[in-house]
């Protein structure tokens, strides 16, 4: 249960302005409604926010400290969503863990009692004995009193100590059958308490699973693999077109730098280099198991497969089911592009696919975040190939426009947003 804003940033009180900053963001992967698709996500992004503002600034946050934070929530904040929909529920396996800890907590505590009403009555016989044996001596040391007085005080006296060294024993043993019953109860409430952590240590370990992934950050690991997919996929068409790519480049020499010479080189003729959609399409990275056209159906079913899989989970799932694609469906759905384009065309129809996809999301998410907001050209510059594969295959294609559409544009785009995540990180714009 969360209990002032330290608590919900994960973070001691103590934390540098450094520290709170790189918490909020590890919850923020957690808990966005973009990634998140609990119900109270947008709940406990409101109050996450929130919390990040106030102690992000060291005034509000002296404030903060100086208030508490009940009195700072009264006084000085408004529209927080309720605690109860922010704050972790009880799932129906904590319900039965607490009931197996309340009945054995009860029955702990039965058995507790139990032992210690024994021993108050073991304590008790215990003390009448020792109170009869000091009457019966009592009376005896009178009676000897009677018939010889100087004998009856000795006699009194021994007795007295004889019934205190009695009183005496059963004390220490009343004391031992208490303490040998604390011991046991300890060692009951002890092996309560081990049971009870096994069973939530179980109990929890998909859940930390669940939290580890959506704690990590995939953006730049998919930004780089769409990125040199891509660049794998030009070689490898430069690589095909070897020979024409030489005729040109000597063409290109020999007119010199000239801006309107080399416009004419590119514009008179191809040279032999095939048209980026004829590539793609005459492409076999692997042996065909079936008719083209056959083929070309189980691709696209498999691509349907897996956005209807995507569909079932947000209509079984997700309470806003036209939201915004999340982390985990682009996962899913990159999976399936990039398998079935590259069976289908290669490495440069799986870039020219991929590249849009991974950087329209990330782009977008990023956004959505406090910080830095990437600039939606660079999401523009990747979807070029794609526009000029359609046009090849309707039959608009030329040298020029290829090479700036499927070399400058994408290369620009899919190398420059991480090469100026780096530069701002170094020099911080």
């Amino acid at each position: 249960m969360t209990d002032d804003f330290y608590d919900l940033l994960d973070v001691p009180p103590d934390a540098t302005q450094e520290e709170i900053k790189e918490a909020f963001r590890t919850q923020v992967r957690i808990y966005h409604p973009d990634l998140n698709d609990d119900d109270r996500a947008q709940a406990q992004f409101t109050v996450l926010k929130k919390a990040y503002d106030i102690l992000g600034d060291p005034v509000e946050r002296q404030a903060y400290d100086r208030l508490g934070h009940a009195a700072y929530v009264s006084k000085r904040t408004s529209g927080l969503p309720s605690a109860d929909l922010w704050r972790r529920e009880p799932t129906d396996e904590d319900d039965a863990v607490t009931d197996r800890s309340t009945s054995t907590s009860t029955s702990t505590s039965e058995r507790a009692g139990t032992d210690s009403r024994t021993t108050e009555a073991t304590s008790s016989q215990s003390r009448s004995s020792a109170t009869r044996d000091a009457s019966s001596a009592g009376a005896s040391s009178s009676r000897d009193t009677a018939s010889e007085a100087h004998a009856a005080g000795a006699t009194g006296t021994a007795t007295s100590s004889r019934t205190a060294t009695g009183t005496s024993t059963s004390s220490r043993t009343a004391t031992g059958t208490a303490t040998g019953d604390g011991r046991a109860t300890r060692t009951a409430s002890t092996a309560t308490s081990e049971r009870r952590s096994s069973s939530a240590g179980g109990r929890t370990s998909l859940e930390a699973f669940v939290q580890w992934w959506h704690g990590k950050n995939f953006a730049w690991p998919l930004i780089w693999l769409a990125a040199l997919t891509y660049l794998t996929g030009l070689v490898h068409f430069g690589l095909e077109n070897a020979a024409s790519l030489r005729t040109l480049g000597a063409e290109l020499a020999a007119v010199g730098v000239a801006p309107a010479a080399i416009w004419a080189v590119l514009s008179e003729s191809r040279y032999g280099i095939d048209v980026p959609a004829e590539f793609v399409a005459t492409a076999e990275p692997v042996a065909l198991p079936l008719s083209p056209l056959a083929w070309y159906v189980v691709l696209a079913g498999a691509v349907a497969t897996s956005l209807l899989l995507v569909l079932s989970a947000r209509l079984l799932w997700r309470r806003d089911t036209w939201g915004p694609i999340t982390f985990d469906e682009t996962i899913v759905i990159a999976l399936a592009l990039g398998a079935t384009s590259f069976a289908g065309g290669g490495p440069l129809l799986t870039g020219i696919v991929l590249l849009p996809l991974l950087f329209g999301v990330i782009v977008y998410r990023t956004r959505q975040l406090p910080g830095w907001a990437p600039s939606y050209g660079y999401v523009v510059a990747v979807c070029a190939p794609l526009v000029a594969l359609v046009a090849g295959v309707v039959g608009y294609a030329s040298l020029p426009t290829d090479l700036v559409a499927f070399v400058v544009l994408p290369l620009a785009g899919a190398f420059g947003l991480p090469i100026r995540v780096q530069v701002r990180k170094r020099v911080g714009r």
